[in-house]
């Protein structure tokens, strides 16, 4: 009976020491490996992780960086997002990717305006370098993501 106690106890200072974690400094689980620093995350109350952001899909935001004809990806979380954007690419120069000197990297050629880049960054930062990156080539992302000789935007 003891044994049990004891057991109980430390399980209940665990989950004590998650929740004063998770209330007073949560950003401290992001620096745990996959997938617990997520599940000990949304376990103590929080919603998205911290490095996604919806901003970019608010309605008085969208169209300041959307055009007609962009194709936009939608994919749940963990489900080959990259794998999705390489798949568009794909489409779209209809598999010429040997010859895309355009496409140095999916990340590059096809950005993800949810994915905050930065600890504590923003949707207007993302978006600020979107337009002004320089990549090791020197070109800027624009350059890439926003080419003229593409039928569309991903």
């Amino acid at each position: 009976m003891a044994t049990i106690k004891k057991i109980g106890s430390a399980v209940v200072g665990i989950a004590m020491l998650i929740g004063a974690v998770g209330k007073f400094v949560p950003h401290w689980f992001m620096t745990m490996p996959f997938p617990l620093s997520i599940i000990l995350w949304i376990s103590t109350g929080h919603g998205m992780p911290p490095y996604f952001s919806t901003d970019a899909w608010k309605e008085d935001e969208i169209d300041t960086w959307t055009r007609d004809g962009d194709l936009v990806v939608a994919t749940g979380a963990k489900s080959g997002t990259t794998f999705m954007l390489y798949c568009t690419h794909q489409i779209r120069t209809k598999g010429k990717d040997t010859d895309d000197e355009l496409f140095p990297d999916v990340s590059i050629a096809t950005p993800w305006p949810d994915l905050i880049q930065s600890r504590g960054g923003s949707w207007a930062e993302q978006k600020e370098r979107y337009n002004t990156t320089i990549i090791p080539d020197g070109r800027t992302m624009k350059e890439v993501w926003d080419h003229p000789s593409y039928p569309f935007r991903i």
